[in-house]
């Protein structure tokens, strides 16, 4: 064997390997986002980490790169002020290969060929989960609630 071969053999044995190595450590790596659509402050917290605050009419990149779960509480002003949230939920996601989505249903009645939520076993309104991506979730025009206007005075003067 010459020393050409024996290189070019190492080579694609060396190649082999790393492929190999590259392919038994793949993981999602998505970037979905939450969308404030209504007139509430968002307060959306991913696997227990720091809080991050929308406001109506904003959205947030959420980088979903393994199973995990978003946890988000809608309150009338900014959360600061004490006040109780008007609605909260947590969603589970799934992040594995190239499938990120929300995780919703549940595993009964047909759930592998209609899929989880078909029959609306378990709600997620006010909130709608992935869409308009898989993994999306979005808080937007609903029938929650408004929210009172402290000290609100009607005047028609002007």
């Amino acid at each position: 064997m010459t020393k050409r071969i024996g290189c070019g053999l190492a080579g694609l044995v060396l190649g082999l390997a790393g492929t190999i190595t590259v392919v038994s450590d793949a993981s999602a790596d998505c970037l979905r986002r939450i969308y404030n659509r209504s007139t509430y402050v968002l307060v959306a917290r991913q696997d227990g980490g720091p809080p991050a605050t929308l406001l109506p009419g904003q959205s947030l990149p959420v980088r979903l790169s393994r199973p995990g779960q978003i946890a988000i509480s809608a309150y009338c002003g900014l959360p600061e002020a004490g006040g109780s949230p008007v609605t909260q939920a947590s969603f589970d996601y799934e992040a594995v290969l190239d499938r990120c989505f929300v995780r919703f249903g549940s595993d009964e009645f047909f759930a592998s060929q209609l899929g989880r939520g078909f029959f609306g076993t378990q709600e997620t309104a006010p909130f709608t989960v992935n869409n308009p991506k898989q993994g999306d979730i979005v808080l937007g025009p609903s029938s929650l609630p408004a929210c009172p206007v402290p000290g609100a005075v009607l005047s028609r003067r002007g």
